[in-house]
């Protein structure tokens, strides 16, 4: 008895099979929501205490707190990242389905190999500087044909100074010297110039009719990868976009690079083109890295000159511009 009221111990008619029993997964849950609730709570302390210093620096503070400055800094992010593990294992405690936004499916992995073309094609093509350096070889031709028309009609004026002139006059001299002179350059054009422009635009219009070729090869195939590109990204905002409507756990990768859910305002179309970007990255070059949104790094012997290694340093740019 206590306090003159029966308690269930001391009820003859309670049996111990009433007793609700504690169930293991639902104290387990429990702790994780404290655990995230304090983390939270010591996540926002942080943030004041970083506010604050950054006020009191920018105010003319010592220099000495821009140590602190940091310290806090990198303490406040091991809790952001501690607070996203711990809501992670919440979520997948309490049974929130996970989606597996790698698993694209064959047709899509087909759009990703079509597109990931587009580099190597468009390498055989001639770039425009190199065509107008073959447009130069061919005009160079024709400017040094020119000189030797020019030179010629040169010698018929000196050769009719000649004819009209005294053999010791000052002018039939200078017609000499100057007919030396055109002869010499009218050899050099005949024996050397001329031979090799003509060799040197013979070989451009050969290769400029290659490089017809190769465009009228190459330019449908660059068409089918842009399609791809586009069709590519249009399904893979689709799946992020699913994703984040209905409510499913997002990959870990997703959410290190991305967060959860889009900025507001502005930045949420370059949020979500970002997303689909680093998707066709990982589906491309068949990441599976579950906690690295583009994988390990280069290796030391990497050519980082290699597409893959351009597009991710973009995509590396990109996410850093988000900062997210």
């Amino acid at each position: 008895m206590s306090h003159g009221y029966a308690t269930y111990g001391d009820d003859p008619e309670f049996s111990d099979e009433y007793l609700e029993t504690a169930d293991p997964a639902r104290r387990d849950l429990d702790e994780l929501f404290a655990a995230v609730d304090g983390l939270r709570a010591a996540d926002d302390r942080l943030g004041q205490d970083v506010a604050e210093l950054t006020e009191r620096l920018e105010s003319g503070g010592p220099n000495r707190q821009d140590d602190r400055i940091d310290l806090l800094a990198r303490q406040l992010e091991r809790l952001q990242q501690q607070v996203r593990v711990l809501e992670r294992a919440v979520r997948v405690a309490d049974g929130v389905p996970q989606a597996d936004l790698d698993d694209v499916g064959t047709e899509t992995r087909a759009l990703a190999a079509e597109a990931a073309r587009w580099d190597d094609l468009h390498k055989e093509l001639v770039t425009k500087e190199q065509r107008a350096r073959y447009a130069e070889e061919i005009a160079h031709l024709d400017a040094v044909r020119g000189a030797l028309s020019r030179c010629d009609a040169d010698l018929l004026d000196v050769i009719g100074v000649l004819a009209s002139t005294d053999r010791a006059s000052r002018a039939r001299g200078d017609a000499e010297s100057r007919l030396r002179a055109l002869a010499t350059r009218r050899r050099t054009l005949l024996d050397e110039e001329i031979p090799a422009a003509s060799a040197a635009a013979e070989k451009a219009r050969l290769a400029l009719r290659e490089a017809d070729a190769v465009e009228a090869r190459v330019v449908p195939q660059l068409e089918r990868a842009e399609r791809a590109w586009h069709d590519l990204q249009v399904r893979l905002r689709t799946r992020i976009t699913d994703a984040l409507g209905s409510n499913v756990l997002l990959p870990t990768w997703f959410g290190n690079a991305l967060g959860v859910a889009p900025p507001s305002g502005t930045t949420g179309d370059a949020w979500i083109r970002t997303a689909a970007s680093v998707l066709a990255y990982r589906v491309t070059f068949g990441v599976t890295e579950p906690a690295l949104p583009l994988g390990p790094p280069a290796p030391d012997d990497a050519d980082t000159t290699e597409r893959r290694w351009t597009w991710r340093a973009r995509l590396e740019s990109d996410l850093d511009d988000l900062a997210l």
